[in-house]
């Protein structure tokens, strides 16, 4: 491509018009690619949950696991589920205000209460999934080692997650300060 063609390009570029439904739709926050990637993450895991939900009784033993530990199993990861959707919807819907500033101050003090109950459902979540799978258990040297690998997985993923809710709350904090 030589000089004469890229500007007659760089020329004829935006010389669309664009109607206005396209531009709404172009600007809509739903349209988002992170918001499709997190739409696919959560639904991957609603269906895997779900999964695990009607398979565990069989598959697991949830039979011979005590009536408390399988309720307990179902409502923690029942609230997983529920916190999930609900943040997915807050996050596909923001706050709008006329005053912008007071918005995203509003979006910070949610997304921070957003993190908190995020992680707290995280971590129940997988402390009534240890309390399930080694209910009633020999504990050998092995499953020890499991268990601790389990322990740190679970470790490593809660951080991760935290530092993840931290970078977006400090990325609205910035936004907030910079405008």
């Amino acid at each position: 491509m030589n000089i004469d063609d890229l500007k007659s390009e760089w020329q004829s570029a935006g010389q669309e018009s664009l109607s206005e439904k396209e531009l709404a739709m172009m600007t809509r926050v739903r349209n988002h690619p992170s918001l499709r990637k997190l739409r696919i993450k959560f639904m991957t895991e609603i269906v895997a949950l779900t999964a695990f939900l009607f398979l565990f009784y069989d598959g697991l033993d949830g039979a011979q696991k005590p009536l408390i530990v399988n309720i307990l199993l179902i409502i923690s990861i029942t609230i997983y589920i529920i916190n999930n959707a609900l943040s997915y919807y807050h996050i596909q819907n923001p706050l709008v205000s006329g005053n912008f500033r007071e918005a995203l101050a509003k979006q910070v003090h949610s997304l921070k209460r957003l993190a908190v109950f995020s992680l707290t459902s995280s971590v129940v979540y997988a402390a009534t999934l240890l309390l399930f799978l080694t209910y009633q258990t020999a504990f050998t040297q092995r499953k020890y080692i499991i268990l601790s690998a389990l322990i740190v997985t679970f470790s490593l993923l809660f951080y991760y997650s935290w530092i993840s809710w931290q970078r977006k709350i400090t990325h609205f904090r910035q936004l907030e300060a910079d405008f």
